[in-house]
């Protein structure tokens, strides 16, 4: 007859084992970002398989994230912004991106551009511009100085406005201002006459020029200017008080101080002699016994002094002088000094008559 047979059904499992590396669905990743993208930004997505069932892929960056700038998340292959990027120091990242399953790895290159963005102002060539020029005079055809800057976005278009404000700029009525600047070109013109003197005027104008990209409407650098004005001599002596009021007293000696006279010029003193002042009397008095004058005046000092002795109270109490006081460029300005003579007691007394005469009734000698 037949065997006796068993029949059974043996499942057999066949583990898997972690025998093949992760590959990439791509050799190259390419991506751009702009170098002012905020942190936490997706720049790209980088994705690896494994035939390995039971393999979990973790990834990392191995190699070209200078300063940081990226990261990935490890479990999604997402590439973010991890850190400040700028255009003008590192235009593109060339990212060496591993992927990871426990045992085995692989690698592939994401090449990260960074596109430029208007981020950096305008930048002059000096902070602060200063120049000289006379006071009073006009520059409305030819500049004065010129400023230049330059945009600190190293690749973007030359496309600056230059625009003015501050001393001297009337935004609101430009036909009052007293000074403009070429748009363009950066060149600074005077529009009006510019006074350096007392009372109204300046030595200097301050202001600052603004530097705007993007033909005028983008970001903005500054630098401060200063305009000094060189004096001309337009401005003569003047005395202010008009008058001025001195002592003397009577029978004093030749050269005896009287008073000062002081007259005052709105010019440079600095300036050569535009403003240095020599003090001379127009208009003395005349003394009837020697024909000479009476009073002097030291020319650098305005100190008036007597010039001859012995002034009489009595005979000429008052006495006035016309100063004029002279700058080096010939202009004038008059004053006047009056001087009063002091009395002394230089007189006895003296009755009004050599002899008086009256008549009493006789009387017992009692006073009259």
């Amino acid at each position: 007859g037949k065997p006796n047979t068993v029949s059974k059904f043996i499942r057999i499992g066949i583990a898997d084992k972690n025998d093949n590396p992760p590959y990439f669905d791509k050799n190259l990743y390419e991506a751009e970002v702009d170098e002012n993208e905020d942190i936490q930004h997706t720049v790209l997505t980088v994705t690896a398989n494994d035939k390995d069932e039971s393999s979990r892929i973790r990834y990392e960056i191995t190699r070209g994230n200078f300063g940081g700038a990226f990261a990935v998340k490890n479990m999604t292959g997402a590439i973010y912004v991890a850190g400040p990027l700028d255009y003008e120091t590192r235009r593109r990242y060339e990212l060496t991106v591993v992927a990871l399953d426990g045992v085995n790895e692989q690698e592939t290159t994401a090449i990260v551009k960074i596109r430029d963005v208007n981020d950096l102002p305008p930048v002059f060539n000096q902070t602060k511009f200063e120049t000289t020029i006379f006071e009073e005079t006009v520059h409305k055809t030819q500049s004065i100085i010129q400023v230049t800057a330059t945009d600190g976005d190293k690749d973007r278009p030359e496309n600056i406005v230059y625009f003015l404000t501050g001393q001297g700029i009337d935004t609101d009525r430009p036909d009052q201002s007293k000074f403009d600047i070429n748009k363009t070109t950066g060149e600074i013109f005077v529009l009006k006459p510019l006074d350096r003197d007392e009372p109204n005027g300046r030595p200097q104008w301050r202001f600052t020029v603004f530097a705007q990209d993007e033909g005028g409407n983008g970001l903005v650098g500054y630098a401060d200017v200063q305009v000094n004005l060189k004096d001309i001599n337009d401005n003569a002596p003047l005395f202010p008080q008009g008058v001025y009021y001195g002592n003397v007293t009577e029978n004093g000696t030749a050269g005896m101080m009287v008073m000062t006279m002081t007259a005052t010029d709105y010019d440079d003193l600095e300036e050569g002699t535009n403003a240095k002042l020599k003090y001379s009397i127009e208009k003395n008095v005349i003394d009837e016994n020697t024909g000479t004058p009476i009073f002097e005046i030291e020319e650098e000092t305005g100190v008036i002094k007597t010039a001859v002795c012995c002034l009489d109270r009595e005979k000429t109490p008052d006495y006035s002088i016309q100063v004029v006081a002279m700058d080096g460029g010939g202009l004038k300005g008059t004053g006047t000094a009056s001087i009063r003579v002091k009395d002394i007691n230089d007189m006895p007394p003296t009755f009004t008559k050599d002899e008086w005469v009256t008549e009493v009734d006789e009387t017992d000698g009692s006073l009259l």
